[in-house]
């Protein structure tokens, strides 16, 4: 293959958006907004008084003075027989959540038929019963029932014969707390009445107050329980993956100002002028979610996450004033590297697929599809400047000359190259990412097509190819050692095995499998009879993670095939489990545990491989390791309200109360220690790196779960290039 021309490239693709980064300026005009995590759900009717026996989703039933989410209708003299609940999205919390049943208590008379209608975003109506994977909450011998993720207009019905009380949960919404219960005829005995101890987040908390306020808690002849703190389990602990992941992604693209802001020039602006109003028409919305937005198509390779000002969260409009949490820019490093771009792009193209696998269930008002297109399109402008003419020389700014060897750092607003040397870690987290690009792009994805691209996919496809070809050629797996360690034999196997699965041409695919198994034949070569392996870094644990990941990424392809060896890394990392502590141990003989966002960014990328391909049931394990290293040690180092459970035994502070004069953002910190003597852990570095904070936060979104599913494919290559 030829060595790709940037230039010709630049000319055929078009627009020509993105200009020279160097000497980054202003920020855009409030009009252009971004993806950001949590702002208000849609518009919903307010239920008001009723003096009728049937209770409607416009009504709150006669007796109950509780706002949506937390009011009944009838009750043990009044039962209905004849009820209509609605499932709602409120344009904001009353009292007991945004997505909410109301009424949230239903008392009927056997046999009746209770009708749900969906309002306002996709909502299920579900049964806590095992047949539908869940702890059993509904009266003995009562059968399971499941809408299925229903769209608005849409209505269900089920007719209830078997008297108790039967809890119920929305499949979607479930995290958030949106609960229910329908009483038929007494509040006799059974799980129903118990308190959810089986049960976690604020689905626990939201249903304890349901059976509390119905006065139903242990009803029947059993002893009232008192309600337990309910274990962290897997499902919150993947909840809170998905969340963390969401907050560091959104406020390093569209809050921080830890970059270089897009658009910086006056010919970027009129093209984004141009643009936006496309993006907004086709996103099916009229109030972009962020106000004031730091877009950041190429992310400086460190920061200092605390607010310089008073952080606002609702400018008035139920949208957060960018404006007012960006970082001090002095303590910034204004040095962009190949993987602090690419780690945080990835990150931005895995959310846009991830937006469009639920843009039935998101509630509107989260814009959730001019998210996907912006994040798509600062991609886009991203690579341009990056790769094709962003540079001094109208070369990429990252790039060697003509050709597409990186550099490892550049200042673009001096225009001048801080690390020449080109790295392996540096070019497998730029394959990585524009291999998963050229799946968005040939595949047919809404944030990429629409309203167009602004780099056709058949270039996105040839920059992928050079850079597969670039990086294979530039280092043998020795040269990958010797510049770093056994770990990064991992890194580079899982970013070939994403680019195997997408090669543009058979003999490329072909060298990726050769380059594979030569990979692999180092790493295991490395690897001891219990599958420790050698020279890796200072925490053990996450390098039997990454080499693992890293093999069963690149066992994607064709003709390679390294599972066995993973399962046995993967064994090995398991041995480091300290039960007592809840965590890995960085090494077999150490007694301070030490883990760095990156460290834990590979602890679990080696967990989800082990499941998504091996089939391992490694869900307690990771629930616990992620309460412990993440909420209680303080990885994370703050949360926003979407991710409060205020039954959490381990809770985080929100941003304004995370320390400093004015708060933190809610991103990671660089690394935290467990002193196994004193069961104590400590932030020994509060900074911010974002290769570590942003790989790891692709990782969190492979192993997490929105709506009761994990991420499309659980980032294993090749299966999540077809849209839902």
């Amino acid at each position: 293959m030829k060595e790709l021309d940037r230039r010709r490239l630049l000319q055929l693709s078009g627009l020509g958006l993105a200009g020279s980064l160097a000497g980054c300026g202003s920020s855009p005009p409030e009009a252009t907004q971004t993806p950001s995590p949590t702002e208000s759900p849609t518009d919903s009717p307010t239920p008001t008084d009723s003096p009728t026996p049937t209770a409607s989703p416009t009504d709150t039933p006669a007796g109950s003075s509780n706002p949506p989410g937390a009011d009944q209708a009838g009750g043990p003299d009044s039962l209905l027989g004849d009820v209509t609940v609605g499932a709602l999205a409120l344009e904001e919390d009353k009292g007991a959540g945004q997505f909410v049943f109301s009424p949230a208590v239903a008392w009927v008379e056997p046999g009746t038929t209770v009708t749900w209608e969906i309002k306002g975003a996709a909502h299920s109506v579900t049964s806590y019963h095992a047949d539908n994977d869940k702890p059993t909450r509904v009266p003995e011998g009562a059968s399971a029932f499941d809408s299925g993720t229903l769209t608005a207009g849409d209505t269900f019905e089920h007719t209830f014969e078997t008297p108790g009380v039967h809890n119920y949960f929305c499949l979607p919404h479930e995290g958030l707390g949106m609960v229910g219960l329908v009483i038929v005829e007494e509040a006799v005995g059974g799980p129903g009445t118990t308190a959810p101890s089986d049960l976690s987040g604020q689905a626990a908390t939201n249903l304890e107050r349901l059976l509390e306020t119905a006065g139903v808690m242990g009803a029947g002849g059993d002893e009232t329980e008192t309600a337990t703190e309910p274990e962290y389990g897997y499902q919150a602990a993947t909840w809170d993956s998905y969340w963390y992941s969401l907050y560091n992604m959104s406020t390093n693209i569209a809050m921080s100002g830890n970059g270089v802001q897009f658009p910086h020039n006056e010919s970027q602006r009129k093209a984004f002028n141009e643009r936006v109003p496309k993006l907004v028409k086709n996103a099916d919305t009229d109030k972009p979610p962020v106000k004031n937005p730091n877009l950041n198509m190429a992310a400086f390779t460190k920061g200092d996450p605390h607010f310089t000002q008073e952080p606002v969260f609702d400018a008035g409009d139920g949208r957060p004033d960018a404006d007012t949490l960006t970082w001090d820019k002095s303590k910034s490093s204004k040095i962009v590297s190949p993987a602090s771009f690419a780690w945080t792009h990835l990150k931005g193209v895995t959310w846009a697929k991830n937006f469009e696998k639920h843009f039935e269930i998101l509630p509107p008002s989260l814009a959730a599809k001019f998210r996907a297109m912006m994040l798509t399109t600062v991609a886009q402008v991203g690579i341009k400047g990056a790769l094709i003419a962003g540079g001094p020389e109208n070369n990429g700014l990252l790039t060697k000359g003509d050709s597409l060897e990186l550099v490892s750092g550049a200042m673009p607003a001096e225009g001048k190259i801080t690390d020449p040397t080109a790295r392996p870690n540096q070019h497998a987290a730029m394959l990585w990412f524009l291999s998963d690009m050229t799946s968005l792009a040939q595949n047919g994805w809404f944030g990429y097509v629409n309203p167009e691209p602004l780099i056709p996919k058949a270039k996105i496809q040839q920059l992928t190819d050079g850079m597969g070809k670039t990086t294979m050629n530039l280092f043998s797996p020795s040269d990958i050692t010797s510049m770093g360690t056994t770990r990064d034999l991992g890194l580079m196997l899982a970013a070939v095995g994403w680019y195997g699965t997408h090669a543009g041409k058979s003999q490329l695919q072909s060298k990726a499998t050769t380059y594979a198994n030569s990979l692999a034949e180092a790493a295991t070569s490395k690897m001891d009879s219990d599958g420790r392996l050698a020279d890796g870094t200072e925490n053990q644990a996450a390098t039997q993670g990454m080499v693992a990941q890293g093999l069963l990424w690149a066992s994607q392809i064709e003709g390679v095939d390294h599972e066995e060896s993973a399962g046995s890394a993967i064994d090995y990392m398991l041995e480091l489990y300290d039960e007592e502590a809840g965590t890995f141990a960085s090494g077999a003989d150490d007694d301070t545990y030490r883990i760095t966002s990156r460290d834990a960014s590979d602890i679990t990328g080696g967990v989800n491989a082990a499941e998504a391909v091996l089939g391992r049931d490694l869900q307690t394990t990771y629930a616990e390791f992620f309460d412990q290293t993440f909420n209680r040690g303080r990885l994370q180092r703050a949360q926003r309200p979407p991710s409060t459970d205020e039954k959490a035994a381990e809770k985080l502070p929100l941003p304004p109360n995370a320390g400093g004069e004015f708060g933190q953002a809610a991103v990671y910190n660089d690394a935290v220690a467990y002193d196994t003597a004193a069961d104590e852990w400590t932030v020994v570095d509060d900074g911010f790196t974002t290769r570590r904070a942003l790989q790891l936060s692709n990782q969190d979104i492979w192993i997490g779960r929105w709506a009761g599913d994990p991420y499309q494919g659980r980032g294993v290559p090749g299966r999540s290039d077809t849209p839902p």
